[in-house]
């Protein structure tokens, strides 16, 4: 299918989260988020409805996904991104639609 988008490339991803905050939405309950990337490999995130936060590392893989391992956690969330026409980003684990990246905002604009 010609139309399909394709996914973004290896510099793409970085440019989009290397030291930006993003807002997140968890599509299996809607929920909204905030992540932070460092420059060094290290998420930081929060849910909104409830302050909880977790802390991680990202990265790309081989297959040029988007990666985070969550402290404590042994196997890495990876991602195939696609942007949308809405400027959102599509995060994609094995063909389904787990995450949204609905903004994106230079630095730590949520003091993650």
């Amino acid at each position: 299918m010609a139309d399909d988008p394709e996914p973004l490339g290896r510099q793409d991803i970085i440019d989009l989260v290397r030291e930006k905050t993003t807002e997140c939405r968890r599509e299996k309950d809607q929920g909204m988020c905030s992540n932070y990337f460092t420059k060094k490999g290290v998420i930081k995130r929060i849910m909104h409805a409830d302050g909880k936060r977790r802390d991680g590392r990202w990265f790309l893989d081989d297959q040029t996904r988007l990666c985070i391992r969550w402290d404590g956690k042994i196997k890495p969330l990876c991602f195939v991104v696609f942007e949308q026409p809405d400027g959102s980003y599509n995060l994609i684990k094995k063909g389904k639609h787990i995450t949204t990246i609905a903004a994106v905002e230079d630095g730590n604009t949520k003091s993650l």
